[in-house]
């Protein structure tokens, strides 16, 4: 029985084709050729920034890419980074400028003749003002000044989520030419020293962010006085 229900459709296709062929309508039943693809974009990333995101991806092959084009916002936007392919593999970075919020792209791959490849697409967020605004500071639990060595010992309480560390500012002494000093204090530590610190110079600090571990940019709570009692 299904050797014969085989034998139908068979007969059934080779009918429709002579009908069709007598008809001159052969171009419905038969491709013009095979659809020719440019490599499409591959390991795409997206790095959060400040009002800004950079796009990450590699060519893997394909010689003849000349250019990347970017779309977001449902393709109502768009960019073109051009490429100059080398041998091997090549890593594709370009940094789009946008308002704080979350983006869907999807980038093609181009030749110079037109022909493109599939799409490739990721998210990624940017980052702004009120992500700047829910920022703050390491609480500073104790400041001991030291006259003998010109020193200050700071205790830390405990780093905030995502802090990469807090960025101190400071004069040293004249004796030691009255230089600006920018030590960091990591999330890890509880406590950290500084000697030859100018006498009755504000001491300040700001604690240093990334959204995440891949960000491009760094982000800072607002500037603070340690309280130094000299």
């Amino acid at each position: 029985m299904k050797k014969i229900f085989v034998t139908i459709i068979g007969c059934m296709f080779l009918s429709t084709f002579y009908n069709c062929a007598k008809n001159g309508d052969i171009s419905k039943y038969i491709a013009a050729g095979e659809t020719q693809y440019a490599a499409k974009p591959e390991n795409l990333v997206a790095l959060s920034g400040d009002n800004r995101i950079m796009l990450r991806w590699n060519i893997l092959s394909d010689p003849n890419i000349v250019k990347a084009r970017v779309y977001w916002r449902n393709k109502s936007d768009s960019v073109d980074v051009s490429i100059s392919r080398k041998p091997g593999i090549d890593t594709i970075e370009t940094v789009i400028p946008l308002a704080e919020g979350v983006y869907s792209f999807d980038v093609v791959h181009f030749h110079d003749n037109g022909v493109k490849s599939l799409s490739s697409n990721v998210s990624g967020r940017s980052y702004g003002d009120f992500y700047k605004s829910t920022l703050f500071n390491r609480i500073i639990t104790n400041v001991a000044f030291t006259p003998s060595n010109q020193g200050v010992a700071i205790t830390w309480g405990p780093s905030p989520n995502t802090s990469i560390g807090t960025q101190l500012y400071y004069i040293t002494t004249a004796a030691t030419g009255n230089l600006p000093r920018y030590p960091i204090a990591l999330p890890t530590v509880s406590s950290s020293s500084y000697t030859r610190v100018e006498n009755n110079i504000n001491m300040e600090y700001r604690t240093m962010y990334k959204p995440d571990t891949a960000a491009i940019d760094t982000f800072y709570a607002p500037v603070q006085l340690i309280p130094i009692k000299y």
